[in-house]
C-alpha cells in the first residue's frame, strides 16, 4: 500500500499535478504522522506552489524529527513504517527520482546540506543512471565539505529563499 501511494505521488509530481501530489503526501502523513519522507515532499510541493512559509515549516519539522530518530528507537512500529516509506520512495525504479533531485537541489539552496545530500542519494538509488543527480551530488558534497557542513536550521536560511526549485 505504501509503495503504491509513493508511486502515485511520483506520477502526479512528474506530470505536474502538484495538487494531487500534495493530496497523496498528506494522506501518507495522516497514516504515518512521523514520516519524514512525505513531510519533505510536502515541503517541496509547498515551495513549488509558492507557499514558502509552509515549506520552511515542513523542512524545519523534518529536521526536528530527523534529530529525534535514534538507533534505540528502531523497535518502534511507527519508525518501521517510516523506514518503509523511505524504502518505497527511494527504491530502484521509484517514480520519485526527479522529485528527490528537485528536493535535493532546493534543500541545498536553502542551506540544508546533509538533507540535500541524502535526497540526491535517494534520487540515485531510485535511478542510478541519472547524470544530473550524479553531478549535483558531487557539487553539493564538495561545497558542503568546503563550507564545513553549515547548520541546516531555517534560522540560517530565512533571508535566502531561491525563486525556483529547478
Amino acid at each position: 500500500m505504501i509503495d503504491a501511494l509513493f508511486d502515485l505521488l511520483g506520477v502526479f509530481y512528474q506530470s505536474g499535478s502538484l495538487e494531487q501530489a500534495e493530496w497523496i503526501a498528506r494522506s501518507i502523513m495522516q497514516a504515518i504522522p512521523d514520516d519524514i519522507v512525505s513531510l519533505q515532499f510536502l515541503g517541496l510541493l509547498y515551495y513549488r506552489t509558492q507557499r514558502h512559509h509552509e515549506a520552511m515549516q515542513a523542512f524545519s519539522t523534518a529536521d526536528g524529527q530527523r534529530q529525534l530518530c535514534r538507533p534505540a528507537d528502531q523497535d518502534d512500529d511507527s519508525l518501521q513504517a517510516s523506514a518503509q516509506c523511505l524504502r518505497a520512495a527511494s527504491g530502484r525504479g521509484s517514480t520519485l527520482a526527479g522529485a528527490w533531485y528537485d528536493l535535493g537541489v532546493l534543500l541545498f539552496r536553502l542551506g540544508h546540506c546533509q538533507p540535500a545530500i541524502d535526497a540526491l542519494q535517494a534520487a540515485l538509488s531510485a535511478r542510478p543512471d541519472f547524470p544530473l543527480a550524479q553531478r549535483a551530488l558531487a557539487r553539493v558534497a564538495q561545497r558542503c565539505r568546503r563550507d564545513g557542513l553549515r547548520p541546516t536550521g531555517p534560522e540560517h536560511t530565512q533571508h535566502r529563499l531561491p525563486t525556483d526549485a529547478h
